[in-house]
């Protein structure tokens, strides 16, 4: 998600290829199948990574605190898997290498074509992280009231301090504070937001933590505007542009697309990511089915559907907002809206379509339009994130209203027709 002027020349209407759309919604139903029959099996071949187990005495315990840490790095594509989590981290290392070496094999440049960014990038996600786990001690909402089974810890790393760095550049100023005031403020921001607002009008969890992201990321924003200690940096200019030679319409960089958009949450965009990311998954859930999606392992292969429905129906009506070297925001129901309503409403086909379809009509729209309102020191960030509480509280509150999962089914056939 770069931080561009909102006020640019919008390209002729393109859409993307057909072709592409169709190889990707098989991949999705592939790994559909595939994760199914994992999950089917329900073998444990270590029962210590069950996400009851990885939760009972986690304040006491530093190895489940590290486990729920990599979890983290992939709770916003609601997969909290440690495999995933460190499928992550290597991925980006890998793609950082990649584009180090300007290799062919590099995909779409980690972190938009500012690759010199990403140990910066990491490295404020991984602190604020350890700040809010290991110093603030948020983990200890699980032994704070009742019968505690989710805290919200993972909220830094895909908000306002890896934004920082790719706004402000290599400062260690803009690190530190960014880091700090995150870590403080994310995590009980949506505990407070859940608790308050998104649990009496029964609305998903993940409404309550984007929120938080876009309420503590716009107020991070403008104290790091304030402080006379935070300047910007110049980052090095290698970027150009993000895929300056290719056509967005051509199956391939359509593929390519929505395999990035699965690694967009962190800031890094980039479809080398996403295959560690996928490969870490399988392998999670090959060891322990029981432990991904913070207990909810079912749901799995419904969530992935979803997602690869609201990613290839973004990028096919919106690619032309990627030519050129553009952007656009096609990642944000990928993120929240479809896993939020197969979670809430049915781990099922016909719900994972339409919340798919449904999510990658509005959300990346709904970005721009609110990305159009904000000050040049706000990181574009802040405007996604909020289009994902917008959306998937629209997408949901419809949903809900249909009766059945018999007009789930028809809805479904007919967005497939």
């Amino acid at each position: 998600m770069p931080h561009t002027d909102s006020k640019q020349n919008v390209p002729s209407p393109t859409f993307g290829s057909p072709v592409g759309f169709v190889i990707s919604m098989a991949i999705g139903f592939g790994l559909y199948a595939l994760l199914s029959v994992l999950v089917a099996q329900g073998s444990t071949l270590i029962p210590q990574l069950d996400y009851t187990n990885v939760i009972t005495g986690i304040t006491a315990s530093l190895p489940r605190q590290l486990v729920w840490f990599l979890m983290d790095f992939t709770e916003p594509q609601f997969y909290a898997s440690v495999f995933a989590g460190a499928g992550t981290i290597i991925g980006g290392a890998a793609a950082y290498l990649l584009a180090r070496k300007n290799s062919r094999f590099q995909g779409f440049t980690v972190c938009y074509g500012e690759h010199r960014m990403f140990p910066w990038v990491l490295a404020s996600q991984v602190l604020s992280l350890a700040l809010t786990i290991f110093v603030f001690r948020f983990i200890d909402g699980f032994g704070a009231v009742g019968n505690v089974t989710f805290v919200a810890t993972f909220i830094p790393i895909v908000a306002a301090p890896p934004a920082t760095m790719l706004l402000y550049g290599p400062s260690v100023p803009a690190l530190l504070t960014s880091s700090v005031l995150a870590a403080l403020l994310c995590s009980p921001t949506a505990t407070w937001l859940t608790a308050t607002i998104g649990t009496p009008l029964g609305l998903p969890g993940v409404v309550s933590n984007v929120t938080a992201m876009a309420l503590t990321g716009f107020v991070i924003f403008i104290v790091l505007r304030e402080l006379p200690w935070i300047t910007k940096q110049d980052i090095p200019q290698n970027r150009g542009t993000l895929s300056p030679v290719e056509d967005v319409t051509t199956p391939l960089w359509f593929v390519r697309r929505v395999l990035a958009e699965f690694s967009e949450a962190p800031f890094y965009g980039n479809e080398v990511v996403s295959l560690f990311i996928f490969a870490g998954l399988i392998l999670g859930t090959i060891l322990c089915p029981g432990h991904n999606v913070n207990g909810a392992g079912a749901a799995l292969p419904a969530i992935v559907l979803s997602q690869f429905t609201s990613a290839a129906v973004g990028v096919l009506l919106y690619a032309s907002k990627f030519a050129d070297g553009g952007w656009c925001a096609t990642y944000v129901p990928v993120v929240s809206t479809g896993p939020a309503c197969v979670l809430a409403l049915g781990a099922n086909i016909p719900v994972a379509l339409v919340a798919g379809v449904l999510g990658g009509i509005l959300g990346a729209p709904i970005a721009e339009l609110v990305a159009s309102w904000l000050p040049k020191d706000i990181h574009g960030t802040v405007a996604n994130v909020a289009s994902m509480a917008i959306t998937t509280s629209v997408v949901y509150i419809a949903m809900s209203a249909l009766a059945t999962s018999f007009t789930y089914a028809y809805l479904g056939a007919l967005l497939w027709l």
